[in-house]
């Protein structure tokens, strides 16, 4: 078994994902993760009719640097034990990192009518 690099992903699902964050020109990637892993990866692409003549779609060069990119996924997963990080492009950049944490709560009362 890989060892963790970043909180919840190995070094081979780290390595698959940078993949897709430099093939990503419009669009996002989302990381969900269930009980501190990262279970599911969603890659979402759009096109706006003008890019679709441009055949230098992705992410370029030194436009993306990966080591700076995986510290801030590793910052973004920590101690995310429901939820998902999503990864948000422009024109090629990444533009935004969005966090979406949920609690779960088994013991509530009330929400299948009882105790009320």
């Amino acid at each position: 078994m890989n060892k963790p690099v970043s909180p919840g992903l190995d070094a081979i699902a780290l390595e698959g994902l940078i993949q897709l964050v430099k093939n990503t020109y419009h669009g996002q990637i989302a990381l969900i993760t269930q009980n501190f892993r990262v279970v599911q990866v969603e890659r979402k692409e759009n096109f706006n009719p003008e890019d679709l003549s441009d055949r230098n779609l992705g992410l370029q060069g030194e436009s993306l640097k990966s080591q700076p990119l995986k510290v801030k996924i590793g910052q973004a997963l920590k101690g995310l034990e429901f939820g998902q990080v999503i990864l948000i492009f422009k024109k090629g950049r990444l533009t935004q990192i969005e966090r979406l944490q949920k609690e779960r709560f088994s013991d509530l009362q009330g929400l299948s009518g009882d105790g009320i």
